[in-house]
């Protein structure tokens, strides 16, 4: 047949292009410079210091180091005088109260009901003393010596005075005493060499008659100041 004759053969359809594609905003663009495989640049080496920089850094170091050291010798040293500055002031407090201060002769706790006589200060104001302290407050009664030793050691301070007193002096104590939350007692002491007398440890105040500003200044250096300070003995009364 000839080619007349042949029907028309179907022509292959025109491809379409294909849509560009759609940015993403999730995608990361490449980094510029970046290897064809995706490898990170190298860092830098670092620039080795000359000799110059280096005893530079090292003398801020030593300035660093000497200021610190400077600065704690500093501290130190405030902190010392501001103990020695008080230790002072106590002393001046005591020299122009009048307080005495006597050796210590020790804590030892007696048997109870044992007696001790061999005390260096009436009132007494430390040694070997019964194994039960007397309650904190105002008392109208006395308190034996060895008791009121073992309140000292916790760091009350006594205030006791003549029974033969002037009654108003004797209200004034104790209005005094029970001013004070803790740690101060009130009583009077049959055959007390001065009207009226404070004691702390290791140390007593003799007082002519009840004087109020000088008492609180005793009792504010030593009230709770003793051996075993910190032990609780609230006012009773």
């Amino acid at each position: 047949m000839s080619s007349k004759g042949k029907p028309p053969g179907k022509r292959k359809p025109t491809p379409k292009a294909k849509p560009a594609p759609k940015h993403d905003p999730t995608t990361r663009p490449r980094r510029a410079g970046a290897a064809a495989g995706g490898s990170r640049p190298q860092p830098q080496q670092r620039r080795r210091l000359s000799a110059t920089e280096r005893a530079r850094r090292q003398r801020r170091q030593r300035l660093r180091a000497t200021a610190s050291i400077l600065a704690a010798v500093l501290v130190v040293a405030v902190a010392v005088g501001l103990v020695v500055q008080r230790k002072q002031a106590d002393a001046q407090a005591l020299r122009t109260l009048g307080v005495q201060t006597f050796p210590n002769l020790g804590q030892r706790h007696l048997q109870s009901g044992q007696s001790f006589t061999g005390y260096n200060s009436t009132p007494p104001t430390s040694g070997p003393h019964d194994p039960a302290p007397a309650p904190c407050g105002v008392s109208s009664q006395s308190i034996p010596n060895t008791v009121q030793v073992h309140d000292l050691e916790h760091g009350v301070v006594t205030v006791q005075y003549r029974p033969t007193l002037d009654p108003t002096q004797i209200a004034t104590l104790q209005q005094l005493g029970r001013s004070y939350p803790s740690h101060v007692i009130v009583a009077p002491y049959p055959g007390l060499p001065e009207p009226v007398a404070a004691t702390a440890w290791t140390k007593l105040l003799a007082l002519g008659h009840a004087d109020v500003g000088k008492l609180r200044r005793f009792i504010g250096l030593f009230r709770q100041h003793g051996p075993e300070a910190g032990v609780s003995c609230p006012n009773n009364g």
